[in-house]
């Protein structure tokens, strides 16, 4: 692992967070953290406070909006959502707060028994939200927004999915299997669920990934931004086993790192090794699992391209952003993650007729 750290880049002096419970707003110290883990996981806002105008036992549930005010005052909450649990101490209130896809995720999330008679076969990923997300979870008033309800390109229907799951755990089965292979047929571009805070409260959105050559949203360096950065070379995968062979990339200096290559319908020989090459290949392309400390920059949104312009050749250049996490309180501390990891070949080659 490597890592660095300057911090010469100066930050705003401006920061008053704000914490709202059903639109009251809570006085006095807060402190605490937020947390955009990326890869389709719920939001969290972790956060202490001293009072609350609740019973303790009535806070479970309570709409909650958190503002960072970094720099200057948001007209849109930095976050939204419910609170989930709560601890009471003797200095106050520990509360976590989820952001509104807990209501279709998790032990509590809305749960769903699919049968041969009953299913949403050949629903696209956009239209099996929306139908449940309306009739099952917005039923008295809007708890997920679904004006920016989008769908993949090409759109990815649901097919053959039986059981008895989660509303959110049937769509990120499914938007896994939707990939963009117009773009860069070697660069796959995936899907992901994320979370946008809009005047009507929190929106969900399908979003796809930005290729990694694309103009970046921001640009860190010790000048400007960045206060350090640390790094993991991974060891890519250099040996791909499959049915009936295996494929060897490079002379394997560092020893054999093996990936196993499945397929969900019948192929060749010849298609499986394919498959395997171009997924050993994609996997070499990106070695690093990347956190930077930065000053600005917190409201970019996931997948993001980030430039770093720093000296260590190894990571200088331009990244995905895949999570986030900030810590409030006396000061703000934000640490962004980076990764250009590929998706599986084999997640998309079997849609390609």
């Amino acid at each position: 692992m490597s890592s660095m750290k300057m911090g010469l880049a100066q930050g705003n002096t401006y920061h008053r967070p704000r914490f709202l419970i059903e639109e009251m707003e809570i006085q006095g110290a807060i402190s605490g953290s937020v947390s955009f883990p990326g890869n389709n996981q719920i939001n969290t806002l972790s956060i202490s406070v001293k009072d609350v105008p609740f019973q303790n036992y009535s806070l479970s549930g309570k709409r909650v909006k958190f503002y960072l005010n970094d720099g200057s005052e948001d007209s849109l909450p930095f976050f939204s959502g419910n609170i989930t649990d709560f601890v009471p101490s003797d200095n106050g209130v520990k509360l976590t707060c989820h952001d509104p896809r807990s209501f279709i995720s998790g032990k509590s999330g809305r749960r769903l028994i699919l049968t041969d008679k009953d299913n949403y076969d050949g629903f696209s990923i956009g239209a099996f939200l929306h139908d449940n997300i309306l009739n099952k979870i917005n039923i008295t008033e809007t708890i997920i927004g679904l004006d920016m309800l989008n769908d993949t390109s090409p759109t990815y229907n649901l097919s053959s999915v039986r059981g008895e799951r989660t509303i959110y755990e049937i769509a990120i089965e499914a938007i896994g299997k939707a990939i963009d292979t117009d773009t860069d047929f070697l660069n796959p571009l995936g899907y992901f669920f994320d979370i946008i805070e809009g005047n009507s409260g929190a929106q969900l959105v399908i979003k796809k990934e930005k290729i990694l050559t694309s103009s970046p949203s921001i640009i860190y360096s010790y000048a400007d931004g960045l206060i350090d950065y640390k790094y993991k070379r991974l060891i890519p995968p250099n040996t791909a086993v499959y049915k009936g062979g295996e494929f060897i990339y490079t002379n394997r200096p560092t020893g054999s790192n093996v990936i196993q290559i499945s397929s969900s319908e019948e192929k060749s020989r010849a298609e499986i090794r394919n498959i395997a090459i171009k997924q050993i290949l994609l996997e070499n392309q990106q070695r690093d699992e990347i956190t930077i400390t930065v000053m600005n920059g917190y409201d970019i949104g996931l997948s993001s391209i980030v430039h770093l312009d720093v000296d260590d050749i190894d990571i200088k250049g331009n990244h995905r952003l895949v999570g986030k996490n900030i810590t409030f309180g006396n000061s703000l501390n934000c640490q962004l993650k980076l990764n250009k990891k590929p998706i599986k070949v084999s997640d998309y080659m079997g849609r390609i007729k």
